[in-house]
């Protein structure tokens, strides 16, 4: 279509939306729900679309009079906005121009992003404006009136449904019972350093893998000893006869047949790099078309912020929202501020961690749908059971478990003991600290 006629026919549906405004007020509330300023490039069409919000949010009356004021328009403006009223003599029509205006906008300003795009010099430049190229052509949230025989009938028709609904696996079994998690979400892993979140979390992808396309994206492991780790995990193959490549032949098949599996059954995308921005994962994600992504770790995404709580709230809401528009499940892990400690009855113990646990950000806490707590259960002790607590679930009830680690395998398994109350608060399932240094403490 002719270039041309495209941007003259914009204009058209702007002035038919301004139009319709003029000719009858009652349309202006749902015009608003639709519209933006920076919708609208014609400068007049915009400067009255601006006075009528101003005027409207106000409680004061909309018509070519008052509008003609707020803007502080002569003869010659009252005159264009008869002229529009003479093009549009019915508002009926007023939501059907608006949405033909919003259309246009988005793909107005994906063709500015393009030109853009050809001129950047770099790799880098080119994944930020890709992923604000995927924002613009996304559903961008504005309001979406849902009436209530609408959202009463919706219900009614999904309860009633034969078909089940789909929640994803982690590949424990009372995560996969409690949790009620879907692309769209927002999950946590925190856990100190060395407790084991990045095994644990690679040990989900793998579940989830078998029915998803599901990415893995590392700011600081190298991908070879990410594949060690990951198939002495899923062959059951001692890692230290990996790394010293003294495999028996019957562990190199074991291996073999992993490796196998992992191709063709649970096949994960790994990226390492150090230095993306969440927007640069975001365009990533949207570009291979994965529907889970892991990040390793989200402390270490680049961010806009003077200080790292500003960076890492920042990088929170931005892989909020990427979630929430693109539909893709977000699985975060985080590292936990330093492990608060008390002494009772002369022995120092380590606190179990909360949601407050994440470092560097409160907003974390806040835009998490749903968050995993990991920690030794003996801090002196990194062959210890782990403790696996669900510290925020927002459509479901909170838990904590044990977990046995093999280290030799890299492998987790759930128990079916449970922690006592509190998730392991008490003096014998933490044990003292011994008076060991911070340096030689697992995490």
């Amino acid at each position: 279509m002719d270039e041309t006629f495209l941007a003259m026919d914009f204009v058209a549906a702007q002035q038919a939306v301004m139009g319709s405004i003029f000719v009858d007020d009652a349309c202006v509330g749902a015009v608003l729900a639709r519209l933006r300023e920076e919708d609208f490039t014609d400068s007049a069409c915009r400067n009255a679309f601006a006075a009528v919000k101003r005027l409207f949010t106000a409680g004061r009356p909309v018509d070519p009079i008052t509008v003609q004021d707020a803007v502080g328009g002569g003869a010659g403006w009252l005159r264009w906005a008869m002229d529009l009223m003479d093009l549009t003599p019915t508002a009926a029509n007023a939501e059907t121009y608006a949405d033909i205006v919003r259309e246009k906008a988005a793909v107005h300003r994906a063709h500015q992003l393009a030109q853009r795009i050809q001129q950047c010099p770099t790799r880098e430049e080119v994944q930020d404006l890709a992923w604000q190229l995927f924002r613009c052509l996304a559903d961008d949230g504005r309001d979406r009136r849902v009436s209530p025989e609408e959202l009463a009938r919706d219900f009614i028709a999904r309860v009633t449904s034969k078909e089940r609904p789909e929640y994803l696996p982690w590949g424990l079994p009372t995560a996969d019972r409690m949790l009620y998690t879907q692309p769209g979400d927002l999950v946590l892993l925190g856990g100190y350093p060395s407790a084991g979140k990045t095994m644990l979390s690679v040990h989900m992808a793998l579940a989830q893998a078998k029915k998803y396309r599901v990415g893995y994206y590392s700011l600081e492991t190298q991908p070879e000893k990410m594949a060690d780790r990951m198939f002495a995990h899923m062959a059951g193959v001692d890692m230290k006869v990996i790394k010293r490549r003294s495999c028996s032949q019957e562990e190199l098949r074991e291996l073999v047949r992993a490796a196998n599996t992992f191709v063709t059954e649970t096949p994960v995308a790994y990226y390492q790099g150090s230095k993306w921005s969440a927007e640069q994962i975001a365009a990533s994600a949207v570009a291979h078309r994965e529907q889970i992504i892991y990040i390793d770790y989200l402390q270490q995404v680049r961010g806009p912020g003077r200080d790292a709580y500003a960076r890492v709230s920042a990088v929170s809401q931005a892989l909020k929202e990427f979630a929430q528009s693109a539909r893709v499940a977000v699985v975060a892990l985080a590292q936990f501020s330093r492990p608060e400690k008390v002494v009772v009855k002369g022995r120092q113990l380590m606190v179990p961690p909360t949601m407050a646990a994440f470092r560097d950000s409160g907003q974390l806490e806040q835009d998490a749908d749903a968050a995993f707590l990991l920690w030794p259960e003996d801090p002196n002790n990194n062959r210890s059971r782990r403790v696996l607590k669900v510290g925020k679930n927002k459509e479901g009830e909170k838990f904590t478990r044990y977990l046995a680690f093999d280290g030799a395998t890299q492998t987790f398994r759930e128990m079916a003991v449970e922690p006592p109350a509190g998730g392991g608060q008490a003096a014998p399932t933490f044990g003292p600290l011994e008076d060991a240094n911070e340096s030689d403490m697992p995490f």
